[in-house]
């Protein structure tokens, strides 16, 4: 396939009931509402539609759904190197081109987060009575909730324009007045006609009502004990809380007007549906963050060494370090014969794209050149007790055969000796199984893990405490989940950082090394706008991917486009300026 091809949505074919807005309203396949009204346990079954969406396939070449999306971004972010461009079904995400109005990547993440908030929306009108967590109708009315919560908090993320260093877009985006607006809310209770004039809401207005969606499904989740990893609990919903109020207290402490701005607006009568955020400082919100991870950590304890080298299960079946997963079961899994969207599980799915075990797909194939690898600066600078680095191929165990005992792996060692060095082995096919993709691309793929709450207490405690307590709360994870003590150094690993600026690059390492392939750090990157350096000698990314990034701004790709058709049906929109072709 020619992954060069400029993908272009036909205007033409479109109609007014694809625009997001419209189609959350009247939507164009499922059950519609009136079918929910009716039935009497349709709520329960467009319950689980709601996760289900997570998987929804786009057009693009590497769409594959919520799992597509996070390798699509830590693609843009040098987080996963390719060793060749030939079979890169994520080129355009680190070349940070095509991703205008008109490109189908552009429609496919648009497309995903709505089309989720659309089955959540069908689910929330038909459960308006229910208030209270003694309703039998309790859990799936909170899922629906927290599911939304969660797609405006993936979407704001996206949306919200943050200058990028270069003048051109960034005076465009004052120009056009995009700054500080996220993307238009659509409610259960909203008409039709609403949505051919439904503006990007003001980030001070999308906190508060992500904040009331959150505040609600805890209420109607309290004391809820879920049966699949792809449900909202408490623990879901706080650490999307935790995610909610750590992205404010960045912002407001990097922006300070926007603080001012979002205390401004506290009062508004037009917002006072929504409960208030109730903070006047960045410190407020890092309390507040540190506050909801504690709690999201209640129950949950992180991978052991063991559990995450598992060969049949090792980050494919949600445990109990999981709080939120997509699942993806056999029976979604198409094939060639079922030929919408491209969606030939065989080769597009998360697995054929990520595991190099797997014998399907592109990443298993080592002649295509396509395994995922870690950014061999990163590996360098991991603590030497660290027992995650045996994830990725060792330089010195690269194109050796007999190096492959020495890992968790599936592969034979003639396949091991044809990969490069620092290739990742981290995700395993679906029951270990390599060669039946209807088998091996089965899998459970992590969307929140209690790790990530460790690593909000610490950096918001940094915040909140002082650097001490952040570097305190690194060392004690470090040294209890990650690094193997011996008698002689029974402590191996120690931050010794005493600025905040210090004690945060090093947080975001011991991240990127924790949630590889996972899609976490694009968003630490653009919260914390951190740049980055892709040049260095000795690297692993493909020249033509090669490109460093200023502090202070973010990467011109993580300020995303709306699609056109949206543009076309909702009068209201301001668009970001397209960011295609600008790194180079």
């Amino acid at each position: 396939m020619n992954r060069y091809i400029k993908q272009v949505i036909i205007l033409a074919a479109a109609t007014p009931l694809l625009c997001s807005c419209l189609d959350t309203v009247y939507p164009t396949n499922g059950m519609v509402q009136e079918q929910v009204n009716k039935s009497t346990n349709a709520i329960d079954g467009l319950g689980n539609a709601v996760a289900q969406q997570m998987m929804k396939i786009g057009y693009g070449y590497g769409a594959c759904g919520f799992a597509g999306q996070s390798l699509e971004l830590d693609a843009m972010t040098g987080q996963i190197p390719i060793a060749q461009a030939g079979y890169d079904y994520y080129s355009a995400f680190s070349e940070c081109n095509y991703l205008g109005a008109t490109y189908t990547y552009t429609y496919d993440t648009w497309n995903l987060y709505y089309s989720i908030i659309s089955k959540a929306n069908l689910v929330l009108a038909a459960g308006t009575g229910v208030n209270d967590a003694s309703d039998a109708d309790a859990p799936t009315v909170g899922n629906a909730l927290a599911y939304r919560a969660l797609a405006y908090l993936y979407l704001t993320e996206l949306y919200l324009y943050r200058n990028t260093g270069y003048s051109q877009l960034d005076a465009q985006a004052k120009a056009d007045s995009v700054q500080g607006l996220t993307v238009p809310i659509v409610t259960e209770s909203m008409q039709q006609a609403d949505g051919f004039n439904n503006p990007r809401a003001p980030f001070y207005q999308m906190y508060r009502f992500i904040l009331t969606d959150l505040n609600r499904a805890a209420k109607l989740l309290e004391g809820y004990d879920r049966t699949d990893a792809n449900h909202a609990d408490a623990a879901v919903v706080n650490g999307l809380k935790a995610r909610l109020w750590l992205w404010m207290g960045s912002q407001f402490e990097n922006d300070p007007e926007e603080l001012a701005e979002q205390v401004a607006h506290e009062g508004d009568s037009n917002l006072e549906g929504y409960d208030k955020c109730g903070v006047t400082t960045a410190k407020e919100c890092f309390a507040n963050a540190m506050k909801c991870a504690e709690a999201a950590m209640e129950g949950h304890a992180p991978l052991s060494k063991s559990e995450w080298y598992n060969a049949t299960t090792g980050f494919n079946s949600a445990n109990g370090a999981w709080l939120l997963a997509e699942q993806i079961a056999s029976d979604d899994i198409k094939d060639e014969s079922d030929n919408t969207l491209d969606d030939d599980w065989s080769w597009k799915s998360f697995t054929s794209f990520i595991s190099a075990d797997a014998d399907f797909g592109v990443a298993g194939n080592a002649s295509y050149g396509a395994s995922r690898s870690i950014d061999a600066q990163l590996y360098s600078e991991m603590n030497a007790a660290d027992w995650r680095r045996s994830t990725w191929i060792a330089p010195e165990d690269a194109g050796k055969a007999t190096s492959a005992a020495k890992y968790t792996t599936d592969m034979t060692a003639d396949k091991f000796a044809k990969f490069p060095a620092y290739t990742g082995l981290k995700f395993k096919p679906g029951n270990g199984n390599v060669s039946d993709y209807k088998t091996g691309a089965a899998v459970d793929i992590p969307v929140m893990r209690v790790e990530e709450m460790y690593f909000i207490e610490a950096e918001a405690a940094a915040h909140v405490n002082g650097v001490s307590a952040g570097v305190r709360l690194l060392n004690d994870f470090m040294n209890t989940y990650r690094c193997e003590a011996t008698s002689s150094d029974p402590t191996p690993y120690a931050c010794s950082a005493t600025t905040l600026s210090d004690f945060t690059q090093e947080l975001i390492r011991q991240k990127r090394i924790e949630f590889w392939g996972e899609g976490i750090i694009p968003y630490d990157y653009k919260r914390l706008k951190m740049g980055y350096d892709l040049t260095y000698e000795g690297s692993n990314h493909i020249e033509k991917y090669q490109f460093k990034l200023k502090d202070g701004y973010v990467c011109p790709g993580l300020n995303f486009c709306i699609p056109n058709y949206e543009l076309q049906y909702n009068k209201a929109i301001r668009n970001n300026p397209d960011p295609s072709g600008v790194l180079g």
